[in-house]
Parts: structure tokens; sequence; C-alpha cells
């Protein structure tokens, strides 16, 4: 079920036994779109869209094996600094 509005997640996957960036973030992509979507470190994607954190969780619920994790967290208030963040992205994401 989408919100009526776009938001800012933060989505967080670890596993000790493989990287899941690849996969974690071709998932997302799939359903929000490449545009929307930033890798911002191994197991860190930013995403935009009007989706409920729960339902970028079940996105994930099929790809993670049972010793594997994802954290999805929804920002409603953000700020960023430096090179390694994309400032126009963000800026074109209601910053």
């Amino acid at each position: 079920m989408k919100q009526s509005e776009p938001t800012l997640k933060y989505v967080i996957a670890w596993s000790e036994r493989r990287n899941l960036c690849s996969l974690v973030a071709d998932a997302i992509e799939t359903k929000v779109g490449a545009n929307d979507v930033r890798r911002l470190a191994d197991e860190a994607l930013a995403v935009f869209g009007a989706f409920e954190p729960s339902e970028i969780r079940d996105w994930l619920s099929g790809l993670l094996a049972e010793d594997e994790s994802a954290l999805v967290l929804e920002f409603e208030r953000w700020s960023s600094l430096g090179p390694g963040v994309d400032s126009a992205w963000l800026m074109r994401r209601g910053h």
C-alpha cells in the first residue's frame, strides 16, 4: 500500500556470509526506479518513494536467508553535509 506522500527511507541489509548491497538495491530499484535509490555504503541505501517501510521490508523478505537481516527507517526530518552525500539528489527530494 502506497503512502500519500513520498518520504526518504534508509535501508540497511547485512549478512555474515555475503554482501547484500547489489541484491537489495536491484530489488528496490525494480519497485521504485533507479533514480530514487542511492547506495550509501556496502550495506546501506537511501530510498525515496511513497511506500511504507514495511512494504520495502516485505520486498526483501524473499531475498534474505534466515540468518540475514534488514532494517528500514523512515525520516521525517533530515539534513546532509559533505561530498559523500549526493546533495543534488537530496535537494530534489525535499531537503
